[in-house]
C-alpha cells in the first residue's frame, strides 16, 4: 500500500526498512501519525499492510480488554485456590491448570491489550499468584513470537502457571523478607524449584517437558543458574522462555518491599547483563516484539509531565520517542528520565 494511503491504526504486515536496510518499524506495529510522518521523511513510498478486515473496531477492542480482565481475574483466583490446596498437602489439581491454560490461550490474538493490561498490574498483596499468571501470559506471547505450535504454546503457559509452585513450601518469613536474604536463606529459597518439581513428578497427566520447565526455569546459559548449573543446549526451550518472562515480570512489578522498574529500564538490564545468561535468540525475539507493543502507552517523566510513547526504535529500544502536546521528545537526545508507565 502507498504510505500516503495508510491511516492511523493500519497494521504493518512486514518490517519496514530504509534503503540502507536499517529496520525502522517492525512487523505487526500499529501505525500512528508520528510513524507515518517518519516514513515520509525517509522517502518510503510503499509498505506491506494487513487488509482493512484485520483492523479491529474500537468497540471490539473494548470487548477484548474486558475479556483479558475477566480471564486474568479468574486465573489468579483459581490458581490461588490450587496453590493453597497444594500447601495443605493435597494433590495438585491438574485439571484446573489445563483449564486455566486454555483460558490464557484464548487471549493470544490480543497481544497489544494483554501487554498494556499486564503493565498496569500493581497487586502487591497477591503477588505470588498474580506473578504466576503474568508469567503465563508473557510466556504465551514469547512462544507465539517464536512461532511454536498451539500445543506447545499451551504447554508453555502451563509451565508459567506452575513454575513457582514450590514456593508454597518455602517459609513465609523467607518468601516475604524485605531485606537481602542471607546465604542460608537463599539456599532455602533456591530449593523451591526442586520442591515444585517433586510435587508434580509423579503426576502422569503432566508432560515431562512441563515438569522439566518447572525444574529448570532458574538455569542460565552461562551455567550460573540452579539447581544443576546447566548450560545453553542443556536447557529446554520451555525453561528458557519462562526464565525471561519470570525475570521481566519480577523486575517490573511492585512488591511490598520494592517498586518495580519501568520496561525500558528492564530492557537495558537484559541488553547488558542478560545477554550472557539468557538464550540470545529467545531474548532478542522477546525484546523486539515487546518493545514495539509499548507504543500508545503513557509515561510520567521525572519532572511530573505526562507523555505518550509514539515510537520505539528497533535499534534503540531503551530510548523511545515521546509526545507531549505538540512536542516530541527523543529520549536518545534528552536527559529526562521516565519514572513510570501506565
Amino acid at each position: 500500500m502507498q504510505v500516503s494511503q495508510c491511516k492511523v491504526g493500519t497494521i504493518l504486515a512486514e518490517d519496514v526498512k530504509t534503503y540502507h536496510r536499517i529496520t525502522l518499524v517492525v512487523k505487526d506495529s500499529v501505525l500512528n501519525q508520528y510513524i507515518l510522518d517518519r516514513l515520509v521523511d525517509y522517502g518510503l513510498t510503499h509498505v506491506w499492510v494487513y487488509t482493512s478486515d484485520a483492523l479491529v473496531p474500537k468497540e471490539e477492542t473494548n470487548r477484548e480488554k474486558e475479556l483479558i480482565q475477566t480471564s486474568y481475574a479468574e486465573a489468579a483466583q483459581v490458581l490461588k485456590q490450587v496453590l493453597r490446596e497444594l500447601s495443605l498437602g493435597k494433590k495438585l489439581n491438574y485439571t484446573q491448570i489445563t483449564q486455566l491454560s486454555k483460558l490464557v490461550l484464548g487471549n493470544i490474538t490480543n497481544r497489544v491489550n494483554v501487554i498494556k493490561y499486564l503493565n498496569n498490574i500493581k497487586d502487591k498483596d497477591e503477588y505470588t499468584y498474580t506473578h504466576c499468571v503474568n508469567v503465563a501470559f508473557y510466556a504465551m506471547l514469547i512462544a507465539k513470537w517464536l512461532n511454536l505450535s498451539n500445543g506447545e504454546i499451551e504447554e508453555v503457559i502451563q509451565v508459567g502457571l506452575l513454575h513457582d509452585i514450590g514456593k508454597v513450601f518455602v517459609p513465609d518469613e523467607i518468601l516475604n523478607k524485605q531485606g537481602k536474604l542471607s546465604e542460608e536463606e537463599f539456599d532455602v529459597m533456591k530449593n523451591h524449584v526442586l520442591l515444585g518439581y517433586y510435587s508434580i513428578k509423579e503426576l502422569m497427566d503432566i508432560s515431562p517437558l512441563i515438569k522439566e520447565g518447572v525444574l529448570s526455569h532458574h538455569e542460565r546459559s552461562d551455567g550460573s543458574g540452579y539447581p544443576y548449573g546447566l548450560r545453553e543446549n542443556e536447557i529446554h526451550l520451555f525453561a528458557k522462555i519462562i526464565a525471561i518472562a519470570d525475570v521481566y515480570d519480577a523486575m517490573t512489578q511492585d512488591r511490598v518491599y520494592k517498586k518495580g522498574v519501568n520496561p525500558f529500564e528492564a530492557f537495558e538490564m537484559f541488553q547488558t547483563l542478560g545477554m550472557g545468561i539468557f538464550d540470545i535468540e529467545v531474548l532478542t525475539v522477546f525484546l523486539k516484539n515487546l518493545a514495539m507493543n509499548l507504543t500508545g502507552l503513557n509515561v510520567i517523566l521525572e519532572n511530573g509531565e505526562r507523555a505518550e510513547i509514539v515510537y520505539v526504535p528497533p535499534y534503540e529500544i531503551t530510548k523511545p520517542v515521546l509526545r507531549t502536546g505538540t512536542t516530541f521528545i527523543d529520549m536518545t537526545q534528552s536527559k529526562t528520565k521516565i519514572l513510570s508507565i501506565f
